[in-house]
């Protein structure tokens, strides 16, 4: 995705076809047993770079994004609330991807599936270390051997979030928003009949 179709709206990262990204800060978890998702601690602050660029070491200005204010050795998860319409979504940790636990591509894949689904999935806690089962976004330094970057490839270059979004082509996008209006009539028609009200869509989550 083009970098001005990314955007900054409060502390939300906006990328494009309705795709919405917050960074919440968290426990962190012990690195053994299973837990459920941690409890959300606020939001991390998001600034541009290209607007701090008298404090930030030279390969962050030639890279350019966003930056968190993020403390060593601290946790966060990633929420995709308030995503408006279906998008699949890319999440990278130091160019490896955090769904399929393996080296980044641009291109979506299904096998294995390198992407989450929005509006469905409202959350991802981690990255891929099992079946069904995440360690969580820790931030540690470039250069130790402790990034998932390192681990995966053997080299720390990268490092930071990757987010690239994919939207649906025009014509399913046209097709979901005529679906979506037409339910919203029924459910208006329905409670006006003096009806049940109509079920909400149920939408899953990866488990944690």
């Amino acid at each position: 995705m083009a970098a001005s179709a990314v955007r900054i709206d409060g502390s939300s990262l906006l990328l494009g076809g309705g795709v919405r990204v917050r960074f919440i800060r968290t426990l962190r978890l012990p690195e053994s047993g299973t837990h459920p998702l941690p409890p959300g601690l606020g939001e991390f602050p998001v600034r541009r770079v290209e607007d701090h660029l008298d404090a930030v070491p030279p390969q962050m200005r030639e890279r350019g994004g966003v930056m968190l204010p993020v403390h060593l050795r601290e946790a966060m998860w990633l929420s995709f609330a308030g995503s408006s319409e279906p998008a699949a979504l890319q999440v990278g940790v130091g160019k490896v991807c955090a769904v399929s636990g393996e080296p980044w591509r641009g291109s979506l894949t299904h096998t294995p599936q390198n992407y989450v689904v929005l509006p469905r999935q409202p959350w991802l806690d981690g990255i891929i270390s099992g079946e069904g089962t995440v360690r969580q976004f820790v931030a540690v330094p470039l250069g130790m051997g402790a990034t998932v970057e390192g681990q995966v490839t053997g080299e720390e270059t990268w490092g930071g979030v990757q987010l690239q979004a994919f939207g649906l082509c025009a014509a399913a996008l046209d097709a979901w928003r005529e679906e979506e209006r037409a339910r919203a009539g029924r459910a208006a028609s329905t409670a006006w009949a003096g009806g049940p009200p109509a079920a909400p869509m149920a939408f899953g989550a990866a488990p944690p």
